[in-house]
């Protein structure tokens, strides 16, 4: 039985509210919900990060595998009663 490894291309077309993404930054790694997409900006939120980035920008980190889009997983927000607003809660490896 011969294995296939696929590979498959996404961009920032492929994030749209609901995606889980997987980040992967300085100190770590964490899952993430996106929440808002605009014609510019894909924001996403976790229990662990957060991060309002550029289409460009989420193209660059889906590149360099700073970036993955996560399949069949469940919602990764934090609890309703905590303040997203904004972004306010930036914690030292939020990037906006």
């Amino acid at each position: 039985m011969v294995l296939h490894r696929w590979a498959y291309r996404t961009s920032a077309d492929a994030l749209h509210p609901g995606t889980t993404v997987r980040y992967y930054y300085r100190t770590g790694d964490s899952l993430a919900t996106v929440i808002e997409r605009t014609e510019r900006y894909v924001t996403f939120v976790g229990e662990e990060c957060n991060g309002r980035f550029t289409h460009d920008q989420i193209d660059h980190l889906i590149r360099d595998g700073r970036l993955e889009v996560v399949l069949d997983d469940t919602d990764h927000r934090p609890p309703a009663d905590e303040e997203i607003v904004g972004l306010s809660s930036k914690r030292s490896h939020d990037v906006v």
